[in-house]
């Protein structure tokens, strides 16, 4: 395999964006330019996002937020995670399994409330505005990205079976190809039902009647009242210090306090043991003794010390690699930041690529498989409950130096947000390397069988140094899924913003 593609980072003075396509970029820089604010910005980026890459953000999906307020100097969490349906059959799934496709794979979609949270405390555009992009890109048509025709074309047929699938996803009979015309007539009356009622033009209404009869009629539990239910909450976020900065992420239910044990691991080995080989032996036995601990915190308050954070030390033990798994997994996502230090970092998703499969033909929207990170089995920090959120592997950070936001990042890939964020952030604060720099480096991960992936280009010396510890590697590995896609944003030292838009998946990044 050849080596991972190096972009280049992008320079400007006022504002820096990078998404995972580039109408949305281009997008939310007009908004910018208009006078909107970054969670405007937001907003439109994300809306055109479930327009062109469905697959893995759209509008049945989820979102998890970080805003870094220069006002306030404070970093927000906006918690878009959606919950069980209120129906959920947890003695049925205890001994049949939880649903990976399907309508009954869906858990509440929240990411129009994520937007609605967020734009009643930092929007300054009105709602019109912002959706008029996606609505006229899904009404008109766009041309198909190589990044859905890839996972069109990669489609498991269980997925493929699901009922809307062919009509929203085929065309005379075959998967769209790249650049082939994609209308969404549908989506763009769902759209447009935003822009005139905001969040009550998804959550009731003709859209949630339709979501909820298109999941009866198919055997699903998501129902109206789940819909006109859905939350997304404000929390305070979790951070560690890491090279005389703070790191940020989200609180769990999300994954990101594992990339934060891992800096603290890593801090606390020094220069000495900063190579990866040493990175994946930490990760390992952090994912082998937290990842179980992960859950919904309503269900029981979670607390930093539950995840020794902090702590500069993890217990010796045998590592035990199938800990590692990581199911493939896509999102997207957006990061800002202008000069005034302001910063968002967005991820949503649907989870696995294209997530359930089953489209709503009412409204165009391809719903989520969240159900399946929920564990079937009783007594568990994260197993299935009705209302319960799941544990959840969107991770964005923001670095807080002082009282500016230095750094925000995203990187799609399940679990492996958090070791791929390791290897940004380490690169970024322990180093001058620019950001297109440091997102060209070959990376390591893991893929579904707990096996380690090398990147091509990786030091020859890191393979031999991790089977000596009993764990399988793939040298030259090239499953795009596992290995991310940094979008990422910084503040200079020396004045002006810098962007990076990883080419391992669609993205585009701007900086003026």
């Amino acid at each position: 395999m050849p080596k991972p593609p190096r972009p280049k980072s992008q320079y400007g003075r006022l504002t820096a964006l990078a998404s995972g396509h580039h109408l949305a970029t281009l997008t939310a820089q007009r908004v910018v330019e208009q006078g909107g604010s970054l969670v405007d910005a937001m907003v439109a980026a994300s809306a055109m996002l479930t327009v062109t890459l469905p697959h893995a953000g759209s509008l049945g999906g989820c979102g998890v937020l970080l805003v870094y307020d220069a006002a306030s100097h404070q970093v927000q969490v906006l918690n878009g995670t959606g919950r069980a349906p209120a129906a959920t059959p947890v003695e049925e799934l205890a001994s049949t399994g939880l649903p990976r496709h399907g309508v009954r794979a869906a858990v509440t979609p929240t990411l129009v409330r994520l937007w609605a949270r967020a734009h009643e405390r930092f929007g300054r555009l009105p709602w019109a505005q912002l959706l008029a992009p996606a609505t006229a890109a899904a009404s008109a048509g766009i041309g198909t990205s190589e990044e859905l025709a890839r996972n069109l074309l990669q489609a498991d047929p269980s997925i493929a079976a699901q009922p809307g699938f062919t009509d929203a996803f085929h065309r005379n009979g075959q998967p769209l190809a790249a650049g082939q015309p994609m209308r969404q007539p549908q989506l763009a009356e769902v759209l447009q039902a935003i822009a005139r009622q905001g969040e009550a033009g998804f959550y009731t209404g003709w859209v949630a009647r339709s979501l909820a009869a298109f999941c009866a009629e198919h055997g699903g539990w998501l129902g109206q009242d789940d819909l006109a239910q859905a939350q997304a909450d404000w929390w305070e976020s979790w951070s560690t210090h890491y090279a005389g900065r703070q790191v940020h992420v989200a609180p769990p239910n999300s994954a990101g306090v594992l990339m934060l044990r891992q800096l603290n691991l890593r801090a606390a080995a020094g220069a000495v043991q900063n190579d990866p080989a040493h990175d994946v032996l930490r990760a390992v036995a952090v994912l082998q003794r937290y990842r179980a601990r992960l859950g919904d915190p309503a269900r029981r308050r979670l607390m930093p010390a539950d995840f020794e954070l902090g702590e500069r030390h993890i217990g010796n033990g045998p590592l035990d690699a199938t800990a590692t798994r990581l199911t493939p997994a896509d999102a997207t996502g957006f990061v800002a930041m202008d000069v005034d230090g302001n910063a968002v970092a967005l991820l949503q998703s649907v989870f696995q690529p294209l997530g359930s499969g089953a489209v709503d033909p009412g409204t165009g929207v391809l719903l989520n498989n969240r159900m399946a990170e929920f564990r079937a089995e009783p007594g568990l920090p994260n197993s299935v409950q009705p209302r319960a959120r799941p544990a959840h592997t969107l991770s964005p950070w923001i670095v807080v130096h002082g009282n500016r936001a230095e750094l925000a990042a995203i990187s799609p890939g399940g679990i492996g947000q958090t070791t791929g964020g390791l290897q940004l952030a380490s690169g970024a604060l322990e180093s001058e390397a620019t950001l297109g720099e440091l997102a060209g480096r070959p990376r390591w991960s893991f893929n579904d069988a707990g096996e380690v992936l090398l990147e091509a280009g990786m030091d020859g010396a890191v393979a031999p140094a991790l089977r000596a510890h009993g764990l399988t590697v793939q040298e030259d590995a090239g499953q795009q899924l596992h290995f991310g896609s940094v979008k990422a944003v910084r503040a200079l030292a020396h004045g002006g913003l810098e962007a990076v838009a990883d080419l391992r998946r669609q993205a585009h990044a701007v900086a003026w």
